[in-house]
Parts: structure tokens; C-alpha cells; sequence
């Protein structure tokens, strides 16, 4: 009887252990994906202004030419 009250609290360790464990992957999870979304964020607007700033340096250089 004493080995099954051992036995059960070393099961609720392990569960707790296993839970904090949990959290703290899934808060490191979230955090690299965060910052994943917020780098291809900035990487989309900085391809736009550089494509736009293209668009209005060829069209520059075909007014200038015709």
C-alpha cells in the first residue's frame, strides 16, 4: 500500500513535469513563430517597395528615351 501512495505521487511528478515541459515548448513554439510571420512581414514590404521603386525608375527611363 505504501509502494502504490509512492508510485502515485511520483505519477502526478511526472504528469506536472510533463505539463511544464508542455507549456514552456509550446511558449518557445509561438515565440519562433511569431518572429517567423513578423520577418516575412517586413521581407513582403520591402520586396514591394523595391519593386515598386523598379516599376518607377523603368518607366523614368522609357519617358526619358521616347
Amino acid at each position: 500500500m505504501l509502494i502504490n501512495f509512492f508510485l502515485a505521487i511520483l505519477l502526478i511528478a511526472i504528469a506536472i513535469g510533463a505539463m511544464m515541459m508542455l507549456d514552456t515548448a509550446t511558449s518557445l513554439g509561438i515565440k519562433i513563430v511569431k518572429s517567423i510571420l513578423r520577418f516575412t512581414r517586413r521581407s513582403k514590404i520591402l520586396t514591394e517597395y523595391i519593386l515598386r521603386a523598379y516599376i518607377r525608375y523603368r518607366k523614368t527611363i522609357n519617358k526619358q528615351i521616347a
